[in-house]
């Protein structure tokens, strides 16, 4: 290919550009011209992003052969083409690779001549197209994994999950419940310890039923009297100023009064030579 004459001056076919497009802002390309050209958010910079993700110095776009290196010798948020970081020791660019500089800013490496004869919009829309786009990657699950999983057997479907609505608590409908595949016993509920009944005295055991062994130091319940029964009448207690004295076998309780303190005291007898 011979060199392609472009508004009155001449370019060469290893001629490239640098498409920066900032966030809300028109791409602008860059023309590539030199051995090296650094770019960064530093006016020292030749190409100039002035983005906060951006460091103040970069990288560096180094030339080799009939392309360039790209060279990241360590910024704050790293650079990447095509979705692979890039190091110290750089990657050599091809025409239409996609750069990231931080993380918001993409950039296009692109031929001076594919520039000239299209749009930077159309470029870009172009690269973006063809971009390999990021897949997740899952492992395989094999057989044995399966196997080994509690409750599940092969061959048999999984329930799918009930969806829950983020932003709030979350209800589960009853139709939406599955019961238990065969094989799958559900978890026992917790019971409280039973504690031993004591038996009432003078209450008949039950047929059938021995009765358990008072422990020790136990005093049975006396049993409620029969609905209807008169009760028992309450203990008469002593009137005020008399007090009980323990009967003597076969004798009845004889109250004794208090003396008063304010009656006369009766004087005792005297002993002779007193």
């Amino acid at each position: 290919m011979g060199p392609i004459v472009l508004e009155g001056w001449v370019m060469s076919e290893n001629s490239f550009s640098l498409i920066v497009a900032l966030p809300g802002e028109e791409a602008v390309a860059h023309e590539l011209q030199g051995d090296a050209i650094t770019f960064g958010r530093s006016p020292e910079n030749q190409i100039q992003v002035l983005v906060a993700e951006v460091s103040v110095r970069h990288g560096q776009l180094v030339r080799e052969g009939g392309s360039y290196r790209i060279v990241d010798p360590g910024s704050t948020n790293g650079t990447r083409v095509n979705g692979q970081p890039v190091g110290p020791q750089g990657i050599v660019l091809n025409p239409m690779d996609r750069l990231l500089l931080g993380t918001l800013v993409p950039a296009y490496f692109v031929p001076s001549s594919m520039l000239a004869a299209n749009a930077p919009a159309q470029l870009i829309a172009t690269i973006e197209a063809s971009a390999p786009r990021a897949q997740t990657k899952t492992a395989p699950v094999t057989a044995a994994a399966v196997a080994a999983t509690p409750g599940v057997r092969p061959g048999v479907p999984l329930a799918a999950p009930v969806p829950v609505a983020s932003g709030g608590p979350s209800t589960v409908k009853l139709d939406q419940v599955r019961a238990p595949g065969p094989g799958v016993r559900p978890a026992p509920l917790p019971t409280a310890p039973r504690l031993p009944v004591m038996p009432v005295a003078g209450a008949p055991a039950a047929p059938g039923i021995s009765a358990p062994q008072r422990p020790p130091g136990v005093t049975p319940v006396a049993p409620l009297p029969a609905p209807g029964a008169p009760l028992a009448p309450a203990p008469a207690r002593p009137a005020a100023g008399v007090i009980p004295v323990k009967p003597v076998s076969g004798s009845s309780t004889v109250p004794i009064k208090r003396v008063a303190p304010s009656s006369p005291q009766i004087p005792l007898p005297k002993k002779p030579g007193e």
